[in-house]
């Protein structure tokens, strides 16, 4: 470990901007030399995975160490493995494979250099935590969200239904068994249904709203064999 970080300075002392004379032969293009061979002949990579090449050095050269940019290369024999890992999310990114390689007399030192393109896709956000549970579903089109307002139209076209989610990450639908509608000014005034559509008479109060009016939604239904008792609050306006 100590011998190939001595290379890499040494190597370093000849690197562009240092104070010492640059030598043009310590700066190799990695292709299409009789010292080193690598297969297959990829440019671009995708983020975060894995691909193996083949390498191998002249007999009269040996490879001391490997420096990739962004990533991980590792040697193994004549397998290289590398595992490009930007952060330049959503674009193209640049990274380039250093091979520093010495004679096997120890009188000559090089290195090889191969820039690849690295296909960075967008950042993966994460899966919530703590997910919003219980939720209701108009028509299995229109989340209804809990305190926020919704036209009344969209509770009378047609025959209204319910449908029921577990959670906005699983979204395991639930079986709904009933439904009641209470309207705030009417308290312990319920207008329930059998099964997952809204009863004629609930249609007939939301139909007479003037103007906007909180309503709840309690819908009973089934997780398996646990059953569910929510409710939803909801503020319905004329359309």
């Amino acid at each position: 470990m100590k011998q190939a970080f001595i290379i890499f300075l040494v190597v370093c002392a000849y690197l562009p901007g240092s104070s010492q004379k640059t030598n043009a032969e310590i700066f190799i293009p990695l292709n299409n030399r009789s010292e080193i061979w690598l297969k297959p002949k990829v440019d671009t990579l995708e983020n975060l995975k894995k691909y193996e090449f083949k390498i191998r050095v002249a007999k009269e050269y040996k490879i001391s160490q490997f420096l990739f940019e962004k990533g991980l290369a590792v040697h193994n024999d004549s397998v290289l493995v590398i595992s490009p890992n930007s952060t330049k999310y959503g674009s193209i990114d640049t990274a380039t494979l250093r091979v520093i390689v010495t004679s096997v007399s120890g009188s000559r030192i090089m290195l090889f250099q191969k820039q690849f393109l690295i296909h960075v896709p967008e950042k993966l956000f994460p899966v919530i935590s703590n997910p919003q549970t219980n939720l209701m579903k108009l028509n299995d089109k229109i989340w209804l969200e809990r305190n926020k307002p919704y036209p009344k139209n969209i509770f009378t076209d047609a025959q209204p239904f319910m449908a029921m989610y577990d959670n906005n990450v699983s979204l395991n639908k639930l079986e709904v068994q009933s439904i009641s509608l209470t309207l705030y000014e009417k308290e312990g005034k319920q207008f329930p249904s059998n099964g997952d559509t809204l009863s004629m008479a609930a249609l007939h109060e939301i139909k007479k709203l003037k103007e906007p009016t909180p309503v709840y939604f309690k819908v009973d239904a089934l997780s398996g064999k646990t059953k569910k008792v929510v409710w939803n609050r909801v503020v319905i306006y004329p359309d």
